[in-house]
């Protein structure tokens, strides 16, 4: 039977003092036990609890020192108190020390007692009380410094996507801005009525914004189709598709481009093979895999599809190319969106969007997607399903490839006063030459460089009345290409004007900082960049008469 009285240890080799102090304190409301050894209450200790324990200074065996340091040991809340005869006080106190709460020196009278063991039951409850708090101290401490390693992680990520963001925001503009350029360039030139152009001219300014229209509306597309996929908001029909039929008319797509290239085409026999995907989709992804190791290859290259199984109920589908094959860096990179791996200097059409949602369409098809490569080798893009039973596939329609845009041959022979433009994409460079030579009034022969070591170098031999500028260029940018302008004495005059798609507030703010004369945004605006050209052969020509 349970008892809510205090229950105490009474210890004393004295068998007399030890039966009348316990009857003593059964009578004022205690629960006693009394032992007349050390080794005896060292074994009840490690069978039952006990609020307090009594325990005599001088006794054979164990004494009273070692007894309170080894019941501490068993039972730390346990509140000791030292019974001690004449002479033995500083034994008692060297007790305390160690663990004992106080201390009474015999013979005692239970009125001088009482008061002891109540403290000794409050120190007790308040040792108790404050390990609990302590306790919950710690935990809470352990608590707050989870949710502070969550909160900063959560910051960490945070930080990261608006960042991300503002990366993705600032590429998109540029790369939107791009095709505008030529859209809304050559639509001011065709509607202009100081700029007049044959006939047939107007017939090629009509092609490039045609061209260029069809670039956007396909980098539209692709971003469209990305945030729908990040969003899990694209809708897919994931049924039985044979692969021979797809591989058919992929082969149809892409085969008119692979013989303007001259690129050889191999495609397996893909006969009883079916896999879990969405027809249309997975043409997407196989059609820009297919497009990419043709554009990318090298002169008479060779691109072939192969369908080896896995041995594991699956399929691989590898696209292997025996391009310029890809490094370490651009590998790790592949999957980036808008980043083109340093090809943006080249005359092939891309948005840098089809290989990210090439692989965000195939995790969504529940299929895995990746590449190996070897620089001067070539590249291996694949894509990986599960194998299903046959059915009878859906047939659809081949779409026809859109035609390749002609590109005009940049610079001319320089005959008078020159204007040098720094900039890597083909339709741009027409854009602006057509706007120069249909100003008789300027009188200026343009130069035309791909990145900005070359731009540096025409500077420097033809010293041109302005310089339009580029920023994202590649290999060395405009704003390092400036500052070594800048830095040269025979360049450091020439007014150079950023002409750029970097059209975010604070890429205007940084680059008119940097000492550009002006900054113009793309797509160019005719009123607007005439404007510049015309305060930059100004401002030259007030420095030269100076």
């Amino acid at each position: 039977m349970s008892s809510t009285r205090p229950r105490i240890l009474i210890v004393d080799d004295e068998v007399a003092h030890m039966r009348a102090l316990c009857d003593t304190l059964d009578a004022h409301d205690y629960e006693t036990t009394g032992l007349v050894s050390g080794e005896a209450a060292l074994t009840l200790l490690g069978a039952e609890k006990f609020e307090l324990m009594l325990t005599d200074l001088m006794m054979p065996g164990i004494d009273g020192i070692a007894l309170v340091q080894a019941a501490r040991q068993i039972d730390p809340d346990l509140s000791c108190i030292i019974m001690t005869g004449e002479g033995s006080i500083a034994s008692a106190v060297q007790a305390m020390r160690i663990g004992a709460l106080d201390y009474i020196v015999k013979p005692f009278k239970v009125s001088a007692l009482q008061p002891i063991l109540a403290r000794a039951l409050e120190a007790r409850l308040l040792r108790i009380e404050n390990a609990k708090l302590e306790r919950q101290l710690r935990e809470h401490a352990a608590e707050l410094d989870v949710m502070n390693r969550e909160l900063k992680l959560a910051k960490h990520q945070a930080e990261a996507a608006n960042q991300a963001k503002s990366v993705f925001l600032s590429n998109m503009s540029h790369e939107l801005r791009t095709p505008l350029n030529a859209i809304l360039g050559f639509g001011q030139v065709l509607t202009s009525e100081t700029l007049p152009s044959t006939p047939q001219e107007k017939k090629k300014f009509a092609w490039h914004i045609v061209a260029a229209g069809r670039h956007l509306l396909t980098l539209i597309n692709e971003i469209l189709d990305l945030a729908k996929v990040e969003a899990g908001a694209m809708s897919l029909s994931l049924e039985t598709v044979a692969l021979s039929d797809i591989f058919l008319e992929c082969r149809a797509m892409i085969e008119p481009l692979a013989q303007k290239r001259g690129i050889g085409l191999t495609f397996p026999d893909a006969l009883g093979r079916h896999v879990v995907a969405d027809r249309t989709r997975l043409k997407q992804v196989l059609v820009n895999l297919l497009s990419n190791a043709i554009k990318y290859n090298r002169e008479h290259g060779s691109v072939t599809l192969e369908c080896p199984p896995t041995g594991s109920g699956r399929v691989r589908i590898c696209v292997r190319d025996t391009g310029a094959g890809l490094d370490a860096s651009q590998l790790e990179a592949i999957f980036q969106s808008f980043n083109r791996l340093g090809r943006e200097g080249s005359n092939e059409e891309g948005t840098g969007l089809g290989l990210v949602l090439s692989k965000r369409l195939a995790e969504a098809m529940h299929a895995d997607i990746g590449v190996s490569s070897e620089v001067g080798v070539g590249s291996v893009f694949w894509v990986e399903f599960a194998l299903c039973e046959a059915v009878q596939a859906r047939a659809e329609k081949p779409l026809p490839p859109p035609p390749a845009a002609p590109l005009a041959l940049l610079p001319r022979a320089r005959a008078r006063p020159a204007l040098l433009y720094v900039e890597d994409n083909p339709m741009n460079l027409h854009l602006v030459e057509e706007l120069i030579r249909l100003r008789a009034d300027l009188d200026l022969d343009l130069l035309a460089a791909m990145d900005g070591h070359a731009g540096i170098e025409l500077a420097r031999l033809h010293h041109p009345r302005v310089i339009l500028m580029d920023i994202n260029l590649p290999g060395m940018d405009g704003f390092e290409t400036l500052r070594m302008l800048r830095s040269d004495p025979n360049t450091a005059d020439i007014p150079v004007i950023a002409v750029t798609a970097s059209a975010m507030p604070s890429d205007i703010r940084r680059g008119l900082a940097a000492g550009f004369f002006d900054y113009l945004t793309k797509p160019i605006d005719i009123a607007r960049f005439t404007k510049a050209i015309d305060g930059a052969l100004a401002c030259g020509a007030d420095r030269h008469r100076a």
